[in-house]
């Protein structure tokens, strides 16, 4: 078999692989948790995260890593060369035989779900933020350790909850947020909510507080002034940064280097954070022609993969990439 590839995307939620074919056609599917080596467990978790899924998606689809074409991994936390180095190492070892492949930040999988040929600036807003930006002439930069704001669906459920308890304080202003955070989390009262996430002996999951982010959007939605202030100030966070990795590979997000939005914040049913990040970026590069990528970031890695192994993208291919069906459970979070 000569046109098989892998694609990749691990996140600080899940990890993600599919083998498809130089059609795009899905042949095989993996799953597993975290591949942040920064914020999984243990970076030996976030490789048996990537790689499980990785060899989950082979076996289905009955294939070796010697069989694929080219491979694409873009992977939360490859922030720095050596995480790049690192991941090239633990592939190779663990995926013997692999053969084309790149790693990348998983901010650039969104490239290609704007310009076919991966060139703009990337924005994606899921767990935590990503952005990524590529020049005409090859030049590469991301956000990594760059971002020093809470941003994306952690910045959305802690700003929630804070300001709930700084309402029950008396030092913030009252908010619809918390009768619908109280009832979320099945509290009392914010005395019961903060004691519940920050108490030694914790008995809630970890990572529970993330539920209130869907909250947050969805009374955003109904014009409630805390919660709209949450995504504003984020969205006008997110067009600095874009500025700022735009400016790291010397351009301005402009017609020539387009801006795509993707990540399930700005792809929710609820539409608060994508009509007020997509305002902010209107305002901040007026002339920037802006798409809102609806397909998932895994469908960016296969364009990328299929680019990387010698496949002609055409808006066609995108499309039915995009459109591709997978099962329920997939791609949830």
């Amino acid at each position: 078999m000569t046109d098989r590839f892998l694609a990749l995307d691990a996140g600080n939620s899940k990890t993600v692989a599919v083998v498809v074919d130089a059609a795009g056609t899905v042949l095989g599917r993996g799953r597993g948790g975290r591949g942040d080596i920064y914020n999984a467990p243990s970076p030996d978790e976030a490789v048996a995260a990537v790689i499980g899924s990785a060899r989950a998606a082979l076996d289905t689809a009955g294939v070796e890593a010697a069989d694929l074409v080219a491979s694409a991994f873009r992977i939360a936390g490859v922030d720095w060369p050596e995480d790049a180095r690192w991941w090239q190492q633990r592939l190779a070892a663990e995926l013997p035989g692999i053969g084309r492949h790149s790693i990348a930040n998983d901010g650039f999988a969104t490239l290609r779900l704007g310009a076919l040929d991966g060139v703009g600036v990337a924005v994606t807003v899921g767990t935590g933020p990503a952005l990524a930006a590529r020049s005409r002439d090859g030049r590469e930069a991301c956000s990594g350790w760059w971002v020093f704001d809470n941003l994306g669906g952690w910045g959305l459920a802690e700003g929630a909850i804070r300001s709930v308890c700084l309402a029950w304080m008396g030092l913030g202003e009252k908010t619809a947020l918390t009768g619908r955070l109280l009832a979320l989390f099945d509290v009392a009262d914010p005395y019961e909510l903060r004691y519940g996430f920050t108490r030694r002996f914790r008995e809630r999951p970890p990572g529970e507080e993330l539920r209130a982010t869907r909250t947050v959007l969805e009374v955003a939605g109904t014009g409630d002034p805390v919660a709209l202030a949450l995504v504003e100030d984020q969205a006008r966070a997110f067009a600095r940064y874009a500025g700022w990795v735009s400016g790291e590979v010397g351009a301005v997000p402009s017609p020539e280097f387009p801006l795509v939005l993707n990540g399930s914040i700005v792809t929710s049913e609820y539409p608060a954070f994508r009509t007020m990040l997509t305002a902010a970026m209107t305002a901040r590069f007026p002339e920037c022609p802006i798409t809102v990528a609806t397909a998932p970031p895994l469908a960016g890695c296969v364009l990328d993969a299929l680019a990387e192994g010698g496949v002609a993208l055409t808006t066609e291919l995108r499309d039915r990439v995009a459109g591709a069906a997978h099962p329920s459970d997939f791609l949830g979070t």
